[in-house]
């Protein structure tokens, strides 16, 4: 069942709706320029949300943080870099800068 949108609001108060959710996920990070190369725990884990907002961008990423208060919160974009593996979903934001989730 979709969350009341009051719920999601403290993560972003523009939110007024869950448009489709799954129960559990984990959120890793991709590590390239570094020494350590690999997969980094972020330590987000809990329900993930498409969300609808008022305004501007009218859709985002959610992950309620079940583990700690910072939740993971990306703006979809048209340039996201999407891929797929059973059971694992990967994607690289439009900002060069942030590491591929």
């Amino acid at each position: 069942e979709l969350p009341q949108p009051e719920l999601l609001q403290q993560a972003d108060p523009m939110i007024v709706q869950a448009m489709m959710y799954s129960k559990c996920v984990a959120v890793y990070l991709l590590q390239q320029d570094s020494t350590t190369r690999g997969w980094l725990n972020t330590n987000i884990k809990g329900p993930v949300y498409m969300v609808q907002r008022r305004g501007p961008p009218h859709f985002q990423l959610l992950v309620k943080n079940l583990c700690g208060t910072n939740d993971l919160l990306d703006n979809f974009h048209p340039a996201w870099q999407l891929d797929y593996q059973k059971n694992y979903v990967f994607y690289k934001v439009e900002d060069p800068s942030k590491l591929i989730r």
